[in-house]
């Protein structure tokens, strides 16, 4: 499965793609911005993204993953350290596959690519 880490902290991102490819899957690609992510996502096609909800410079993860979403029919998996109710019913329309807490444990995203790839 391709995957899009979209991540602006680089040793979150770096532990993201060990873990992506220790699962067997193929990091396509890396952003770390709303703007990079939309561009990253038309450029690799990827099979889903794993999307922080807060990025750098107040960029929001959630409208990044609304407009891959939108245009290219991309599902994310969202990350984030405050999974509250409304970054989640903001994410609702664009049918997230799986929610998970940073940090990130092992097997909560090898749960949620797991998850992804049945959806496929």
């Amino acid at each position: 499965m391709r995957v899009l880490i979209v991540e602006d902290e680089a040793l979150i991102a770096l532990h993201l793609e060990m873990l992506v490819t220790e699962f067997g899957h193929h990091v396509c690609s890396s952003a770390s911005s709303a703007a990079s992510a939309i561009t990253e996502a038309a450029l690799h096609s990827p099979d889903v993204v794993l999307m922080d909800v807060r990025l750098a410079n107040g960029g929001s993860g959630i409208e990044a993953a609304g407009e891959i979403y939108t245009r290219y029919g991309i599902r994310c998996i969202f990350l984030s350290a405050n999974l509250d109710e409304g970054a989640r019913e903001a994410v609702r329309p664009y049918e997230p596959i799986d929610y998970i807490g940073k940090p990130v444990l092992p097997v909560a995203l090898q749960q949620a690519l797991a998850k992804a790839e049945k959806g496929m």
